[in-house]
């Protein structure tokens, strides 16, 4: 069997008195402080004891002292790509304040241009997909015939009006749909999405970036979004 040949000196060494390694238990005292994280400073600290306390019969040979420093390039390299990552979804959130976003739940917000748009999901394939359109006081405002629509993700957009052509106040509205399997015998659910606007962005979560929306929804992280318009 092979086996990796440590990069120690071969030779141990007793360091000078005020600068033993830590014991398991004050290491393991250490990390549950405030600050257990090995930074630049202490790696190069510890270099530079390991050189001042070597064995003068047994140096640590130059390719040894590159691999330590090629293994903490590694872990800060890759401690500064997560950093950039977390930067990059802060950004893309950011560019969704002011569009419209499909997230989980069944709310349409009516703006000021007349329309409002939604969307839905149906499992399977449909006949018939009918939307009806409800106002905050719970009364059927209107129903929108879209015909036959296939399994997906699916789009429609509510013109404003009521069911005898009245125009209705912006604000928010909620919908139901209700579809009719286009095979015999096929189970057939349609999901609904709540269509609403992002207002603004917080950063720094532990879940990454939330999104505040509008229409009365509560706030969701970035990854809960399921389009984008």
């Amino acid at each position: 069997m092979t086996t990796a040949a440590s990069i120690m000196p071969s030779s141990v060494i007793n360091l000078p008195q005020g600068q033993q390694l830590p014991s398991a238990q004050s290491a393991s005292a250490s990390t549950s402080g405030t600050n257990s994280t090995l930074t630049e400073a202490d790696f190069l600290t510890l270099l530079t004891t390991q050189l001042e306390n070597q064995d003068p019969l047994n140096p640590q040979s130059p390719s040894d002292f590159a691999a330590e420093l090629a293994q903490f390039s590694t872990a800060s390299g890759v401690q500064t790509l997560t950093t950039d990552f977390g930067a990059s979804g802060g950004v893309q959130a950011a560019s969704l304040v002011g569009q419209n976003v499909a997230v989980a739940g069944n709310t349409i917000v009516l703006g000021s241009a007349g329309t409002a748009p939604g969307a839905f999901n149906l499992s399977a394939a449909a006949s018939d997909v009918q939307v009806s359109i409800t106002n905050s006081s719970g009364e059927a405002v209107d129903t929108i015939d879209l015909g036959a629509l296939g399994a997906g993700n699916q789009t429609f957009t509510w013109n404003g009006q009521s069911s005898s052509g009245t125009a209705q106040a912006a604000g928010s509205y909620t919908y139901s749909v209700k579809a009719t399997p286009a095979t015999s015998g096929t189970t057939l659910t349609p999901t609904t999405y709540a269509v609403v606007p992002v207002t603004s962005v917080v950063l720094g979560g532990q879940s990454g970036p939330t999104l505040n929306l509008g229409g009365g929804v509560s706030p969701v992280a970035l990854s809960a979004v399921q389009q984008v318009y």
